[in-house]
């Protein structure tokens, strides 16, 4: 009985301390998980994308400390028509589940970045777009599935980058560059055909804005400025065709 009393109350004396090296930081600090402790999966098959995470670590003074982390999904979207835009990827049944718990429906949120993309002979202007789910810290394990279609009688290919951040307090920000490409399909309305790579980056100036928006998705309340901690990023090529009919 008494080892389990020395034992509560060395935790209990090292969680203190952790919380208020992390109250000083921002959110986190000593006893977090690092990017080795996340075990990030993503993986596409029939229209549909899942993403898997478990973070392994850090439970005590994430419980007492707070915190928010994120998952965010930027691929192109549009391309654009003379006046208008078409869809080359549309996300939709975006499903959550966090922690083992029951999957939940989110409205999609989306952020857009206007990119250009050539293939030597071509050019097109492209709206590439960022989905965040945002989560509390607390959250050490979560899905998420959603479809990614287009409209047109034809497939095209793309590049999803999905992005783990998770909010440590400390870090400096720094230019993120993500490589993406486009396959059109033969049968699009604009340009069939056309394949491009290319690169978005988000400067170390944009940053800020660019985790705010993603921790603070889907919360009305209790707003997060400027957060900070390490990043990971995973890439699938997805096949995107037109919803199936019944």
């Amino acid at each position: 009985m008494l080892r389990k009393i020395l034992a509560f109350v060395v935790l209990f004396i090292i969680a203190l301390w952790g919380l208020q090296k992390a109250s000083s930081s921002g959110y986190l600090s000593a006893f977090d998980a690092s990017p080795g402790g996340l075990n990030l999966s993503v993986r596409s098959e029939n229209n549909t994308v899942t993403v898997e995470w478990e973070l392994r670590g850090g439970s005590i003074v994430r419980a007492l400390a707070g915190g928010r982390d994120a998952v965010i999904l930027v691929y192109p979207g549009w391309v654009e028509n003379n006046d208008s835009w078409l869809v080359l990827g549309d996300v939709r049944n975006l499903s959550v589940t966090l922690g083992g718990g029951n999957p939940r429906n989110l409205t999609v949120i989306y952020y857009p970045f206007q990119v250009s993309a050539s293939n030597g002979s071509a050019q097109a202007k492209l709206r590439v777009f960022a989905v965040p789910v945002g989560f509390p810290s607390t959250v050490q394990s979560g899905k998420i599935e959603f479809k990614l279609v287009t409209y047109y009688g034809t497939c095209n290919n793309v590049t999803l980058n999905v992005i783990y951040f998770h909010s440590t307090g400390k870090g400096d920000y720094r230019d993120l560059v993500l490589p993406l490409s486009v396959d059109f399909g033969e049968e699009f309305p604009v340009l069939p055909g056309f394949r491009s790579r290319f690169n978005l980056t988000i400067g170390a100036s944009e940053m800020p804005n660019f985790l705010t928006s993603a921790v603070n998705a889907h919360y009305l309340g209790n707003w997060i400025e400027d957060p900070k901690g390490w990043l990971v990023v995973k890439t699938v090529n997805v096949t995107v065709c037109p919803p199936k009919t019944s």
